[in-house]
């Protein structure tokens, strides 16, 4: 063989269980639909992101850039997962049952909550207004920053981490549709900002006509706050980088304080937001125990990394 030539291969993924996650929600999904009459409008434009970092991905792999290609498949799986997810959350809140805003204002009140109040206030006051606004716009831009900078960083199990935690609160954030569902402040009182989703949920929940663009789709759970949970997983997801870290932890809980009335929540759906990146935590942290290979090697389940007693034990007469 000639000392400049190498033998071609084909460029493995990074993130295998996680496209697993991702077809198995579109699994549920397909199914769904069966039962909700809705029908779901699709053009190439919709996954023309996908296709593009894909197609970077494979590129930059065959090239051996691997940092770079673990950015690209990274940025293409959880667009993926929050499409997928966006269409079951559509679905679930469809199926759903009667709606129980009442319950939940009345939790807020026995929490003296005053949503309207603090709406009011925000109204009054530009500077808080802008800024808690442009915390809370901020999610999409945290997670495209999170994923450079963490593959840059070559911290591949802190995406995987991360990832498998938005998949659990998002997941969770469907069920929560489904089984309590609610419209949201903005509904039972009386208020209707611009640009707001309402007019998507009521459609769902009419049971007519449910023809949707993928394109357009927008949130529509809203208990427990999607918004809360990807506060918190932000928070927990830039620990340990120094000032950055210090910077999105202040920029997050500004996130978390804006939830209520930039996202049309009750305080009772941010604490379930919370909630549910908990059980998220308490899922990704114990699989591998539960999911650990036969050989005691590293497993590849939810990105954590577990060694066997004999490996650490190799390692340690090294």
């Amino acid at each position: 063989m000639l000392p400049f030539t190498r033998r071609f291969e084909m460029p493995q993924s990074d993130f295998r269980a996680e496209w697993l996650g991702v077809a198995l929600i579109a699994v549920l999904a397909a199914a769904l639909s069966a039962f909700t009459r809705f029908h779901l409008i699709v053009t190439w434009r919709d996954g023309l992101q996908i296709a593009a970092a894909l197609g970077v991905m494979l590129a930059l792999k065959l090239v051996s850039v691997r940092r770079g290609g673990m950015m690209a498949e990274y940025f293409a799986v959880t667009a993926a997962a929050a499409t997928a997810l966006g269409v079951l959350s559509y679905l679930c809140l469809a199926m759903s049952g009667p709606l129980i805003d009442d319950k939940f204002l009345a939790a807020d009140r026995a929490l003296r909550f005053d949503w309207l109040a603090g709406y009011h206030v925000l109204l009054a006051h530009r500077m808080p207004f802008v800024l808690l606004k442009a915390a809370y716009n901020s999610m999409i831009y945290q997670n495209l920053y999170f994923c450079v900078l963490m593959s840059l960083m070559a911290r591949k199990q802190r995406l995987r981490e991360v990832f498998w935690l938005i998949f659990i609160a998002g997941f969770l954030a469907c069920m929560g549709a489904a089984f309590f569902p609610a419209l949201g402040p903005y509904k039972s009182l009386g208020v209707l900002p611009p640009h707001s989703f309402l007019p998507e949920m009521e459609h769902l929940k009419s049971g007519r006509n449910l023809v949707f663009a993928l394109g357009s789709m927008t949130g529509v759970v809203s208990f427990p706050s999607f918004h809360a949970a990807m506060a918190l997983i932000n928070i927990w997801g830039f620990r340990r980088t120094g000032i950055i870290g210090w910077a999105a932890a202040a920029l997050n809980v500004m996130m978390l304080c804006a939830t209520p009335w930039f996202g049309g929540h009750y305080l009772v759906d941010v604490f379930a937001g919370a909630a549910t990146v908990l059980i998220a935590l308490c899922i990704v942290r114990s699989a591998p125990l539960m999911w650990a290979e036969y050989s005691g090697a590293i497993t590849p389940v939810f990105g954590l990394a577990m060694q066997s007693d004999a490996v650490i034990a190799g390692a340690g007469k090294k």
